[in-house]
């Protein structure tokens, strides 16, 4: 089980740290790549899905995890959860989400809930400007 803290860590993995520093979690092979020419590398551990977004300095600055981890913000499990039921119960809290083509998004917390067949497939966690 991980915990989100929104502009500090996802888990284990802490913001502006390398990714070499988790190399002794994250087992098995990873790939480099770029979504786009000119945008920031992504360290991608496939099994042990999760993306680590690094900026020139190779340093930390997105985490993205995927299900089947157990990722909470605050009480509530963010992965695998049904699309609609989480954004009722995030309404419910004090963290203000809405919703985007990928899914749910709180740019005050640096965060995205993307959703794929009505499930929360994935968590993208930025780190906060200063």
């Amino acid at each position: 089980m991980w915990q989100i803290v929104p502009g500090e860590s996802v888990g284990p993995f802490e913001f502006g740290r390398e990714p070499a520093e988790y190399f002794d979690i994250l087992t098995g092979a990873f790939k480099k790549f770029r979504r786009f020419p000119n945008t920031a590398e992504i360290y991608a551990f496939s099994e042990n899905r999760v993306h680590l977004k690094v900026d020139d300095q190779n340093r930390i600055i997105e985490i993205s995890i995927f299900r089947p981890h157990e990722l909470y913000l605050g009480d509530l499990q963010l992965l695998d959860q049904p699309l609609q039921e989480l954004a009722i119960a995030l309404n419910a809290t004090n963290y203000l989400f809405e919703s985007v083509d990928a899914g749910l998004e709180s740019d005050q917390l640096g965060i995205v809930l993307v959703e794929v067949d009505d499930k929360i497939d994935g968590v993208e966690v930025r780190m906060l400007s200063a």
